[in-house]
C-alpha cells in the first residue's frame, strides 16, 4: 500500500517575486529539506537560511543536477519559464517533495526573459500559447494558482513536510533486469527507462560483476551511478577516450546519459568499444531535455545487433506521482496516441498553413516532429508555440494530420549590418542562411534579398515516398513568392538521401560548411530556390562560386563534389585570382573574416604568387607567404604548422597568415585592380 506521504505536490504562487520568496520565508526555515531554488536572481540572502544559498541556481546551469536527489525545491518563473531547466528540477525530487512555482504576477503582459534562448530577437517577448498550454495544464490536473501568498493552511496540513516519507523502494524489476543484463549475450546492451528509474543505479550496481569502465558527458552526472558502483570503476571522459583509442582491462564500456552526448562522438565511442572487443552498456532517458530519446536509439543504433532493456517502475518516487504526471503533460513527453495506418478510399491531401493561436494543433505538430527527429528538443517547443517569424505548415487526409514543416522569414538587412557580419565583427540573431551566405560565402546580397527558410519538414511514416512532402515544400514555395521574397533556403546536413529530396524539389545547393555538425556528424549544406531574378542572379553567382571553390575544398572536406555539383568542369572557372578573390582577402587580412571562408581565395592566392615567383627571369627570391603556402601544401594540418614554426597555438597561427596576407596586399597594390564595386555589391 502506498504511503500518502510520499507523494510529490505542486503548489503554484503568484505575484513579484520579492514578495513570494518572503512569503516563503517561513516554510524554509521551519521545515527540514534542501529547498533546492531555481532563479534568476542573484541575490537571496536575505530570503534563504545561509546553509541554502548553496542550493541556488540559475536556469541555465541545471545540468549539473543530472544523477543527483534532493527534497523540496522553488522553480522561480517570474521573469521566464525554462523548461528544460524545469525538467531537470523535477527529475531530481524524491518522493514525498514539494515543487512550489513561482509565476509572474500578470501572465497576460508578461515578457518571457526564456524566449531570448530561442527566439530571433534582441529583447524577450510575450508568450501566448505557452501561457494558454501553461494554465490549462494546471487546471488539468487542479492545482490553484494562489495570488501573492500561499493559503494560511497549505503548509500545515502537508504531511510531506512534517513527517518522514517511506524510503523503502520497490527493487523487482531493478533485480531481475539487472539478472537478464548479466545473462545477454549480445555486444551492444540499451538500458532504457523515464526519469526516476534508477538507470544510472542498475548501471552502477552492473560494474559489481564486469570489469567496466564507465563515460558521462561529465563526471558530475554520475553521482547516482557512483552511489551504487564498484568505487574502482574507472572514469574517462567521451572525448579522452576516444583521444586513447584503445580500451585496456575492461570487458564492458558503460555509457551514462548516453542522449547528452553528440552522435557523432557516441558513434566512434561504440566503434572504439566494438574494435578492442569491449561490450557496451547504454543508459538513456526516453524523454525530456536530453532530445527524444526513441529518435535518437533509432538513429544511433540502426543496423546495429542490440538488446534493449526497459525500466518501467519509479525508485525515487511513487507510481502515479501527480508531479510527474503533471511534468509529461507540460512537457508533452512520451509520443502522441493516434491510429498512424494510412487512410484508405479516395481522400485527397490538404496543404495549409496553420493559424499560430491553434495550441492544440500545435502540440500534434510537436510529437510528429519528435517522431520525425531524434534531436528535438524543449527549446522546439517553446519556438513552435510562440517564436515570432516563425510559420506552421501541415498536409492533412480527412482531418488527420500527416505532415508538418516550420518556415522563418530572412532577409532585409540594412546594409550597414551586412557589412558588419561581413567583416566578422557582428553576427546577431537569427537570419541563419542570409547571415551564413555573407559571412561564411561572401554573398552580402543574400542578406539584402527578403527569403523564406525551412527549418524543419516531417512525414509520418506511413505517409512517406509519396511526394507529400514535396508538395508541402511547393505550397510554401508558392506562398513565398505570393509574399515578394526572392527564394526559399534550406540548410541540412548532407547525405545522398537528403540532397536527392531537395534537388527534386528544385533547390540548388550553393554552399557548404568546412566542419562536421557536432549533433549529426555530418557536413551542413545550403540550398537555395530561386523565386525572383534577383534569387536567380544570387543562386547562380552562389552555385559557381562553389562550383570554382570545389577545386580546393575537395581536399579538406570529406564530400563527392563532383556528384553534388553540376557542370563542375566548368571551363569559365578559372583558378586565377580575381577581385572576388582580393575582396575576401582583405577581408580576412583587415577585419574578422573566418580562415575557412577564405581557404579557396587563400589556395588561389599562393597558387598565384607561386607562379609568378618561378615566372621571373631573375634569381629566384625567398617564397613570400611561407607559412600559409606550408599550411595549404599540409592540407590545412594546423597542428603540424603550429610545431614547425613553434607557434603558441592556433590563434597566434592564424594572426602569421592574417600579417602575411596583408603584406601581399600592400606590396601588390600597385599591380592589382580592386574592385572597388566588390565592396558595395557581391
Amino acid at each position: 500500500m502506498q504511503n500518502p506521504n510520499s507523494t510529490r505536490t505542486l503548489w503554484v504562487l503568484q505575484g513579484e517575486a520579492a514578495q513570494l520568496f518572503e512569503q516563503l520565508r517561513h516554510a524554509v526555515y521551519h521545515y527540514p529539506g534542501d529547498w533546492l531554488t531555481v532563479t534568476y536572481w542573484s541575490e537571496l540572502s536575505d530570503y534563504l537560511p545561509n546553509k541554502l544559498i548553496a542550493n541556488v541556481l540559475p536556469p541555465n546551469q541545471t545540468k549539473q543536477l543530472l544523477g543527483r536527489q534532493y527534497q523540496h525545491a522553488i522553480f522561480d518563473a517570474t521573469v521566464g519559464f525554462n523548461l528544460d531547466a524545469f525538467a531537470m528540477l523535477v527529475g531530481t525530487l524524491v518522493k514525498g517533495s514539494v515543487l512550489i512555482l513561482l509565476l509572474p504576477k500578470d501572465l497576460t503582459s508578461w515578457f518571457d526573459q526564456d524566449s531570448l534562448r530561442w527566439n530571433e530577437s534582441q529583447n524577450p517577448i510575450s508568450v501566448p500559447n505557452f501561457v494558454a498550454h501553461l494554465t490549462q495544464t494546471l487546471a488539468e490536473f487542479g492545482v490553484s494558482i494562489n495570488s501573492t501568498s500561499l493559503p494560511k493552511t497549505a503548509i500545515s496540513v502537508t504531511p510531506s513536510l512534517l513527517v518522514k516519507t517511506d524510503d523503502t523502494w520497490d527493487l523487482a524489476e531493478q533485480q531481475a533486469t539487472l539478472k537478464q543484463l548479466l545473462n545477454s549475450n549480445k555486444s551492444i546492451n540499451v538500458l532504457v527507462a523515464k526519469r526516476g528509474r534508477g538507470k544510472s543505479a542498475l548501471a552502477g550496481r552492473f560494474s559489481h560483476y564486469q570489469r567496466c569502465i564507465v563515460t558521462a558527458p561529465n563526471k558530475s552526472a554520475l553521482t547516482s551511478f557512483f552511489a551504487f558502483a564498484k568505487p574502482t570503476t574507472p572514469f574517462f571522459a567521451p572525448d579522452e577516450l576516444i583521444a586513447q583509442s584503445k580500451i585496456d582491462s575492461a570487458d564492458y564500456l558503460i555509457i551514462d546519459e548516453a542522449a547528452m552526448i553528440p552522435l557523432p562522438m557516441l558513434g566512434k565511442l561504440l566503434q572504439l568499444a566494438i574494435a578492442n572487443n569491449c561490450r557496451v552498456l547504454l543508459t538513456t532517458t526516453v524523454d525530456g531535455y536530453e532530445g527524444t530519446g526513441q529518435g535518437f536509439l533509432l538513429k544511433l543504433l540502426s543496423g546495429k545487433t542490440c538488446q534493449y532493456f526497459h525500466l518501467h517502475t519509479p525508485i525515487r518516487w511513487q507510481a502515479d506521482d501527480m508531479l510527474e504526471q503533471f511534468s509529461d503533460r507540460l512537457l508533452l513527453n512520451g509520443l502522441l496516441t493516434q491510429d498512424n495506418s494510412p487512410v484508405t478510399g479516395p481522400s485527397s491531401t490538404q496543404y495549409s498553413k496553420v493559424e499560430r493561436k491553434d495550441v492544440d494543433t500545435l502540440k500534434s505538430i510537436f510529437y510528429l516532429l519528435k517522431i520525425a527527429h531524434y534531436q528535438t528538443t524543449l527549446i522546439d517547443l517553446r519556438r513552435l508555440f510562440d517564436a515570432q517569424n516563425l510559420s506552421v505548415w501541415q498536409a492533412t487526409i480527412d482531418n488527420k494530420q500527416i505532415a508538418a514543416a516550420l518556415t522563418i522569414t530572412e532577409g532585409n538587412l540594412p546594409d550597414s549590418l551586412i557589412t558588419q557580419v561581413w567583416q566578422g565583427t557582428r553576427r546577431p540573431k537569427g537570419n541563419l542562411v542570409a547571415q551564413s551566405l555573407v559571412a561564411h560565402a561572401g554573398e552580402r546580397l543574400a542578406a539584402k534579398l527578403r527569403s523564406v527558410r525551412i527549418n524543419r519538414i516531417a512525414v509520418m511514416s506511413a505517409y512517406r515516398r509519396q511526394h507529400i512532402a514535396k508538395q508541402l515544400v511547393q505550397t510554401i514555395c508558392d506562398h513565398a513568392k505570393m509574399q515578394n521574397n526572392d527564394f526559399v533556403s534550406v540548410s541540412f546536413a548532407y547525405s545522398l538521401s537528403n540532397y536527392q529530396f531537395w534537388t527534386a524539389c528544385g533547390f540548388v545547393l550553393v554552399h557548404v560548411s568546412s566542419h562536421k555538425q557536432a549533433s549529426s556528424g555530418g557536413y551542413s549544406v545550403m540550398a537555395l530556390k530561386p523565386l525572383t531574378e534577383s534569387g536567380c542572379h544570387l543562386t547562380l553567382n552562389l552555385k559557381q562560386k562553389l562550383q570554382r571553390n570545389a577545386y580546393w575544398l575537395k581536399d579538406i572536406i570529406d564530400l563527392p563534389f563532383n556528384q553534388m555539383l553540376a557542370n563542375n568542369d566548368n571551363p569559365l572557372l578559372t583558378q586565377n585570382l580575381d577581385a572576388h578573390d582580393l575582396d575576401e582577402l582583405a577581408g580576412f587580412a583587415h577585419f574578422h573574416r573566418p580562415f575557412e571562408a577564405t581557404y579557396s581565395a587563400l589556395c588561389r592566392l599562393v597558387h598565384d604568387n607561386q607562379l609568378h615567383q618561378h615566372s621571373q627571369l631573375q634569381q629566384p627570391q625567398p617564397l613570400s607567404l611561407p607559412v600559409l603556402s606550408a599550411l595549404l601544401k599540409s592540407k590545412n594540418n594546423q597542428s603540424l604548422i603550429i610545431n614547425a614554426y613553434q607557434l603558441a597555438g592556433k590563434g597566434a597561427l592564424m594572426q602569421t597568415i592574417k600579417l602575411e596576407v596583408k603584406t601581399w596586399l600592400i606590396k601588390h597594390s600597385n599591380n592589382v585592380i580592386f574592385d572597388k564595386s566588390t565592396h558595395n555589391d557581391s
